[in-house]
């Protein structure tokens, strides 16, 4: 468009839009326009007349009026930050790139409707609208605003983790799906937005490479933060994978008991029980009744994992046999642990090859594999997810659900 003053003078042309980024759905305020070498403010309210058809701005202001191009902090340019660019389409967890951006008129001003990615925008901007009318649109081409999530520009913000409410929103899984789409750059801003726990739910839901190229990436006290919240098994994993000058740094900012257990389940070979299994367990004394041992339970606060099964063991931690929680919820107050456990639950040591593990639990209907050492002293276990992890045909994984994986 050609922008023109009050006087009718020929002023320049216009370059960009300029919306509020806030409050929904966002505002025009201002437009940049090209004098010559120089770029100028127009405001909305020093704007008379949009002409879409004559191509033209017609300012209500001399020329003289305005001050040179600026842009607030809570502004976004729409041409240099949104149109071009890759945006993520929230509602179905995939990056878009921006080839329209739509604005519609709303009490009095222009507001941001959303964005097209269809390839008649593609059109449009060549000047071939006529083509553009004969194709067909696409679930998907047009996004809401409200749908809209601006990555690559709060990238460039102090403010950039408001970008990131909604992604905080979504499933661990599609969070990693989201995070597969980006550069280094956006997986690193994504990942640090997220509070510990959902990042480490996210890396786990993450191709192997992405995880390590992540925990590279990340300053080591953040690393060491979310490893934290990890199962313990599949943080060796994790960690098995990275250099180890890396693991190094990562391991001596973690409590010395995890990073001790950590060492521990490196050092069991591959494809054994001991590699598959997680040190967070429950185990009770046999003496403890059903009721006490629901509060024991309680207090440790243990994982979801952990509460696969319960374990018995004496003063030595030898294991005596185990019970599901289940039984033991439904068990009389009064009855211990002992009289309520299988002793002769099934068990593997940390040499117990993976095949022999899954053919035991498949066999005896497991969720828990306990694993002992040469005294029988219980030192992990195996769940069923990290069972079916080792034996399963990776293509056949991805057709599982979560509780199987």
């Amino acid at each position: 468009m050609t922008v023109v003053d009050a006087a009718g003078a020929e002023l320049g042309e216009l370059l960009d839009v300029l919306a509020a980024l806030s409050p929904e759905p966002p505002a025009v305020t201002a437009c940049i326009v090209g004098r010559d070498d120089e770029q100028l403010r127009v405001s909305w309210e020093q704007i008379g007349e949009i002409d879409v058809d004559g191509r033209r701005l017609v300012l209500t202001v001399p020329s003289s009026d305005l001050a040179a191009a600026s842009l607030s902090g809570e502004e976004i340019a729409l041409v240099d930050a949104v149109l071009d660019n890759q945006v993520l389409d929230v509602e179905r967890r995939k990056f878009i790139r921006v080839q329209d951006v739509l604005l519609e008129v709303g009490d009095d001003r222009l507001v941001v409707a959303g964005v097209d990615a269809s390839s008649g925008a593609v059109m449009r901007r060549m000047g071939l609208g006529f083509l553009s009318r004969r194709l067909s649109a696409r679930p998907g081409d047009f996004v809401p605003w409200t749908d809209v999530n601006l990555i690559s520009v709060r990238l460039s913000r102090a403010n950039f983790i408001e970008a990131f409410t909604e992604i905080a929103k979504l499933h661990p899984a599609d969070l990693a799906d989201v995070i597969g789409q980006v550069g280094p750059r956006q997986r690193a801003a994504v990942l640090a937005a997220l509070n510990a726990p959902l990042a480490a739910d996210t890396l786990e839901e993450m191709d192997d490479e992405l995880v390590s190229a992540a925990l590279v990436e990340m300053p080591r006290r953040r690393a060491a933060a979310v490893i934290k919240h990890i199962e313990p098994d599949d943080a060796a994993d994790m960690l098995a994978d990275l250099p180890d000058e890396v693991v190094e740094e990562i391991l001596v900012r973690l409590p010395a008991d995890l990073a001790l257990a950590l060492r521990g389940l490196a050092s069991h070979p591959e494809h054994s029980a001991g590699a598959l299994m997680t040190t967070h367990v429950v185990a009770l004394p046999g003496a403890l009744g059903a009721a006490a041992a629901l509060v024991r339970i309680r207090e440790q606060q243990p994982t979801d994992t952990a509460l696969a099964a319960i374990f018995v063991v004496d003063d030595e931690h030898r294991l005596l046999g185990a019970l599901s929680l289940p039984e033991l919820v439904l068990a009389p107050p009064e009855h211990t642990l002992a009289s309520l456990m299988d002793p002769d639950w099934p068990r593997a040591t940390v040499d117990t090859e993976e095949d022999e593990v899954g053919r035991l639990m498949t066999k005896y209907d497991l969720l828990a594999l306990p694993v002992t050492d040469a005294e029988q002293r219980l030192i992990g276990i195996v769940t069923l997810d990290d069972a079916l992890d080792a034996i399963v045909p990776a293509d056949w994984k991805k057709r599982l659900p979560r509780l199987f994986r």
